[in-house]
């Protein structure tokens, strides 16, 4: 009996230590709530000031983190990133940051609060790290049709939102519409069927008002076709130019087809997931995009500092 007397004289005291964990549970959530609110205002109006400093940043993940609140993915080693691009380290990541400036001077991104963004084709997460400071992780997507690429942008410990598409449309993981879609070094590799089946997709899950910006080879690619070295210290890159040396038509024939207006697509297949039936070296001139297209364009760009690829921009009417 006394036991049970003893027990019943705790219980109130019991119940008091549980509403006052309750209580400092709430004023925590409360407080990592404004907490959260805060560093977010303050990356949205502060960071966007100084492009050079959120570029060195890159290097400095301690610092953007204490400084502004933003947990950056860590960079994977050279060979990783030379295997996809054939650059690394600073010169790489300025090419993308290059891009990733003409995106957010012509899409007016900044403009837009916590904008949802798909990064097609997004490799490691080159690109789509630079939009960290623009809008929150989960409001980046990233998709990739190699399991190779997946596998690296994880262990970067990117926080975006990671996809493994299909080679075909449609992005069956993809939920409501976005701002932006962007897609680097991806439609320069694309047949024309699936040029003509990705841009459709790409543009039907755009908010009316978005835009569609991706790049695809032009003349800076038949200047380097006509300067291929012929010897490489990358065995893969020694194959690589091989296989345009002699799978592909002369420079000079390119060239005219270029500037004739067509669409140029050179079967290339490299690896179980890139079939030749679909991947190799696609050229696109601006003629054949306002052609198919001009209910869409913005805008065809050849000479955005750093990157040596033609960079088409499309925006889906209001």
């Amino acid at each position: 009996m006394r036991l049970l007397r003893n027990v019943a004289l705790l219980v109130p005291a019991v119940r008091r230590l549980w509403d006052s964990r309750n209580c400092l549970l709430t004023e925590r959530d409360a407080l990592l709530t404004e907490r959260d609110a805060l560093l977010t205002e303050h990356n949205m109006e502060g960071r966007l000031k100084n492009d050079d400093e959120w570029f060195e940043l890159q290097f400095r993940p301690e610092e953007a983190l204490k400084k502004y609140g933003v947990m950056l993915p860590t960079l994977p080693s050279d060979e990783v990133q030379i295997s996809f691009t054939g650059l690394c380290g600073r010169a790489n990541l300025q090419q993308a940051f290059n891009f990733y400036r003409y995106i957010c001077s012509v899409c007016q991104i900044n403009d837009i609060r916590e904008p949802r963004i798909l990064d097609f084709g997004g490799g490691w997460g080159r690109v789509s790290r630079f939009f960290l400071r623009d809008t929150l992780p989960e409001c980046i997507f990233i998709s990739e049709v190699r399991e190779y690429a997946i596998q690296c942008i994880r262990a970067t410990g990117n926080r975006c939102q990671v996809i493994h598409n299909q080679p075909r449309p449609p992005i069956l993981e993809l939920t409501g519409l976005f701002d932006l879609v962007y897609a680097y070094s991806v439609f320069s590799h694309l047949s024309g069927e699936y040029v003509h089946a990705w841009i459709n997709y790409l543009l039907g899950v755009l908010r009316p008002g978005g835009y569609l910006v991706f790049t695809t080879n032009g003349q800076q690619f038949i200047d380097n076709l006509e300067h291929l070295p012929l010897e490489t210290n990358d065995p893969n890159l020694q194959e690589l130019f091989r296989r345009l040396r002699e799978d592909l038509p002369l420079p000079e024939e390119i060239r005219r087809r270029h500037l004739k207006g067509e669409f140029q697509f050179y079967p290339l297949g490299v690896g179980a997931e890139l079939t030749s039936d679909f991947s190799g070296e696609t050229l696109i001139p601006r003629s054949y995009i306002e052609k198919n297209f001009i209910s869409f364009f913005v805008d065809f760009n050849e000479n955005v500092p750093n990157v040596d690829q033609s960079v088409v921009v499309f925006q889906k009417p209001a």
